[in-house]
């Protein structure tokens, strides 16, 4: 994890995305860069039942993962260099 995340904060944050039976469809993913635009760090959680990959999510949503925990992900928006 990044330094410049604090684990208390990450914590502490509310789940803005729930997955649901469904899986990561495209409006979720659209959701997720929504919600990346308008805020730096966001967490996503799914139901036990639901097919997620981690993965897929940052690569559809451009985020980076800061942690994965059982059905839990927190992702940031990604650094532009330069």
């Amino acid at each position: 994890m990044p330094d410049r995340y604090d684990k208390s904060a990450i914590q502490t944050l509310k789940p803005t995305i729930w997955v649901g039976k469904h899986g990561v469809t495209p409006e979720i993913t659209a959701e997720i860069r929504s919600q990346l635009e308008k805020k730096e760090v966001i967490k996503i959680k799914w139901l036990k039942n639901a097919d997620v990959d981690a993965d897929a999510i940052v690569v559809g949503t451009g985020g980076v993962v800061i942690e994965t925990r059982g059905r839990m992900m927190v992702i940031a928006k990604k650094r532009r260099q330069g």
